[in-house]
């Protein structure tokens, strides 16, 4: 009698830390999937930003205002990178094309621009004709297709 009710409590106690392994497999994949939700908001709000900024000095720069230029390393500068080929062998930037103007923007750039609370790792593209900033590591979305480019954020 006194083996069955030991078996019967080994079983209890399987069970119940098979429980917690499922609650805590499921738990850590809620906070995995919260944590990389928030780390793309946080690149999308960068990159709205800087967006807005280099969208006023596109303007200034379209209208001959004195003393603006473009702010930003132009792109030609670092072509052979292998992310920026990166982008370039997956089409997400053209450097050949006119309709396009490259720079690539920088901490030191960021500072320039009024952004002094970023504090990115690497740089950013900024296309300043098409007011669009380009993520150059690129980011996974919530469908888990890595975007490069603001406008294909949701």
């Amino acid at each position: 009698m006194k083996k069955k009710s030991l078996l019967f409590t080994y079983i209890k106690i399987i069970i119940v830390i098979g429980i917690i392994a499922v609650a805590i497999y499921f738990g850590i994949n809620f906070l995995g999937r919260e944590y990389d939700k928030e780390a793309f908001e946080t690149v999308k709000t960068d990159m709205l930003l800087i967006q807005a900024k280099t969208e006023l000095i596109s303007q200034k720069v379209e209208i001959d205002e004195e003393d603006v230029e473009y702010i930003g390393t132009k792109i030609d500068e670092k072509k052979d990178e292998d992310r920026i080929r990166n982008l370039i062998d997956n089409q997400v930037i053209d450097i050949e094309s006119k309709k396009n103007k490259y720079y690539c923007i920088d901490n030191t750039d960021l500072d320039e621009l009024g952004l002094n609370d970023l504090d990115i790792e690497d740089y950013y593209i900024v296309d300043y004709k098409n007011n669009d900033v380009i993520y150059v590591n690129g980011i996974e979305n919530s469908e888990g297709k890595v975007v490069y480019k603001l406008s294909e954020m949701e």
